[in-house]
C-alpha cells in the first residue's frame, strides 16, 4: 500500500514575523512614557481653541507680550488630534498615541531595510534608540511618520522600480496641516535628486541608478509637493513659517533640542553609534556607496549634529544605508568563518533541520504566546506611567504645581513674568494669567526672548524690561540668585518651595 506524505504547511505567524512584532512592541514600550513635555500644554490649549471655535488660531491670546499679534501655527491638525486624545483618555490616551506613532514610523522604516530578519530587527532597534530622544506629545512626532512615509515611497521608486510618487501629493497636503516638518520631506526628495546627479557625474551605473527621465519625474513630483503644501488654513504663508523658527538666533542658548548633541549623555550616544557603524560598514563593504545614500546621510547627519531635534530624520535615512552594506558583508563573513571553523556550517544546518522538524501548529502557538506576553508587558508599562498619582508626582518634579495652586487661590495682580520652560504649562493650567513667554519661539522672536534672557541672567537692564511690560508678578525657579536679586530690588517674596518662588511688586 502506497502512502502519500502530506507536506507540512508553513505557519502564518513565522519566526520572521515574530521578530518584527517583538521589535514593534519594544518600540511601543520605549515610547510609552509619562507625557509631560513642556510644549505639550500650549499645543493642547491651541488645539482646544481650534476644536471649540472651528477656526485655526490667527492671533495670539495666550501671552501679554505678544497679545493681539498675528500668529498662525502650522501643526493645527496635530494639535486638534492631541486635544481629542486628551479628552478621550487624558494622559494615557496621549501616551498611547505617541507610542503608536513611533511604532508606525519604525514599521515604515522596517519595510525599507534589506537583509535577513535578524539584521533588519537589530538595525530598526538602533534607529529607534536614536529617534526615541524626540518622541514626545507634540506635532513633530506625526512629522516623523510622514517623513518615513516619503522615505518609503522613494525607496520603492529607486530600489524596487515601483513608481508610487503620485502619493506625494496627498502626503504633502496632509503633512503641511500636521507640522511644518514637511520641509524635511522636500529636502529628502532633493537629496535623492542630488545623489542621482552625483551618480551620473561620477560615471556610476547599475540597476539602482535612476535614469535622467526618472530623475526628471522625481523632480516634477517634488516640485508639485512643494506647491500643494499651501492647501491649508495658512495658505502660502506655510512656506515661510518653518524658517521663522529657525531664524530665531537665541534658540540654541535657550532650548536644548535646538542645540548640538551632547555625547556625554548616554541617551544621545546612539546617534554616534549609528553614524560610526554606517561609516565602518560602507568602508569595509564591497558594495559601492550610492550617490543618493551619500547625499541623504551627509545632509541629515549635518542637520542632526547641528540640532538634536533632527535625530529622528537622521535615523530614518541612515538605517537603510547601514543595513544595505551590512547585508553585503554577512554572507562573505559567514563563508570565511565556515572555512576556518567547520562547526559554523554544522550549527546552521542543525538550526535549519530543527525548524523544519518543529510541528507548525506548535511553532505558531509558541510565537503567539511570546507575542501575547510581550504585548501584556507593554500595556502594563503604559498603565503604570500614566496612573494619575504617578503623573501628578512626576509633574511636581518638573512644573510649579504648588506655586500655580497658590496663585490660583490668592489671585495676585498681573502681569506675570515666568520661566520659559513653564510657559506652556501655565498657558493650560493658569488661564487667567497670560504668560510673558512660552515655547512658541516663532511668535516671540529674538526681541522678547532676548528680553527674557536679560531678566533671567540679571543683566543691567533687567528691571527696565519688567517696567516696560508693567510686570507685577514673578514666577521663576528657586535659586539663591533669584531670591537675592528680586528681594534687593524691592520685590516681596510671597511663596517659596523647593522648585519655584513667587514675587509680587
Amino acid at each position: 500500500m502506497n502512502s502519500t506524505k502530506i507536506p507540512k504547511t508553513k505557519p502564518w505567524f513565522t519566526v520572521e514575523r515574530l521578530f518584527l512584532a517583538v521589535v514593534l512592541i519594544s518600540v511601543f514600550a520605549m515610547a510609552a512614557r509619562t507625557p509631560l513635555d513642556g510644549d505639550m500644554w500650549w499645543h493642547l490649549r491651541d488645539g482646544e481653541t481650534t476644536w471649540q471655535t472651528g477656526e485655526v488660531s490667527a492671533i495670539d491670546s495666550f501671552s501679554y507680550t505678544r497679545q493681539g499679534t498675528t500668529w498662525t501655527y502650522h501643526g493645527w491638525l496635530s494639535q486638534v488630534g492631541l486635544y481629542l486624545l486628551y479628552q478621550i483618555g487624558s494622559y494615557r490616551a496621549i501616551s498611547a498615541g505617541v507610542a503608536l506613532l513611533a511604532v508606525l514610523s519604525m514599521g515604515l522604516l522596517y519595510l525599507q531595510i534589506e537583509g535577513n530578519f535578524i539584521l533588519r530587527a537589530v538595525v530598526v532597534v538602533l534607529a529607534a534608540l536614536v529617534s526615541s530622544v524626540v518622541w514626545s506629545p507634540r506635532p513633530q512626532t506625526t512629522s516623523l511618520v510622514m517623513f518615513a512615509l516619503v522615505g518609503y515611497l522613494l525607496y520603492l521608486y529607486k530600489w524596487r522600480g515601483k513608481n508610487r510618487l503620485g502619493w506625494l501629493i496627498p502626503i504633502f497636503i496632509l503633512w503641511s496641516n500636521l507640522h511644518g516638518g514637511y520641509v524635511l520631506g522636500l529636502i529628502l526628495v532633493g537629496t535623492m535628486i542630488g545623489g542621482e546627479v552625483c551618480n551620473w557625474a561620477l560615471g556610476w551605473d547599475g540597476e539602482e541608478v535612476l535614469t535622467w527621465k526618472q530623475v526628471r519625474t522625481l523632480a516634477l513630483w517634488g516640485l508639485a509637493g512643494s506647491l500643494v503644501v499651501v492647501l491649508n488654513p495658512n495658505g502660502p504663508d506655510v512656506w515661510f513659517i518653518p524658517f521663522r523658527t529657525v531664524g530665531v538666533n537665541v534658540l540654541q542658548s535657550l532650548i536644548s533640542e535646538w542645540a548640538s548633541p551632547d555625547f556625554h549623555q548616554l541617551a544621545q550616544q546612539p546617534l554616534l553609534w549609528l553614524l560610526l557603524l554606517t561609516f565602518a560598514s560602507v568602508g569595509i563593504s564591497k558594495r559601492r556607496l550610492d550617490g543618493s545614500d551619500l547625499a541623504s546621510v551627509s545632509v541629515f547627519a549635518y542637520l542632526a549634529l547641528v540640532s538634536r531635534r533632527n535625530y529622528g530624520p537622521f535615523a530614518l535615512v541612515t538605517a537603510p544605508v547601514l543595513a544595505r552594506h551590512l547585508a553585503n558583508l554577512f554572507p562573505a563573513w559567514k563563508e570565511r568563518l565556515a572555512r576556518q571553523y567547520p562547526w559554523v556550517n554544522k550549527i546552521s544546518k542543525f538550526g535549519a533541520r530543527s525548524e523544519q522538524n518543529i510541528n507548525p501548529t506548535l511553532q505558531q502557538s509558541i510565537n503567539v504566546a511570546i507575542l501575547v506576553l510581550l504585548s501584556f508587558a507593554a500595556i502594563v508599562k503604559l498603565i503604570q506611567v500614566t496612573e494619575p498619582e504617578f503623573v501628578h508626582q512626576a509633574e511636581k518634579q518638573i512644573f510649579p504645581v504648588d506655586a500655580v495652586a497658590w496663585i490660583d487661590e490668592n489671585r495676585p495682580e498681573r502681569n506675570m513674568f515666568n520661566d520659559y520652560n513653564w510657559g506652556g504649562y501655565l498657558v493650560w493650567h493658569l488661564r487667567d494669567y497670560p504668560v510673558f513667554v512660552d515655547g512658541r519661539t516663532d511668535l516671540y522672536g529674538d526681541e522678547v526672548l532676548g528680553e527674557y534672557l536679560s531678566v533671567m541672567q540679571g543683566n543691567a537692564a533687567w528691571q527696565d524690561i519688567l517696567k516696560k511690560y508693567n510686570v507685577r508678578l514673578v514666577l521663576v525657579p528657586t535659586s539663591d540668585f533669584a531670591l537675592s536679586r528680586f528681594s534687593e530690588a524691592g520685590w516681596e517674596l510671597v511663596y517659596e518651595d523647593d522648585l519655584a518662588v513667587v514675587f509680587e511688586k
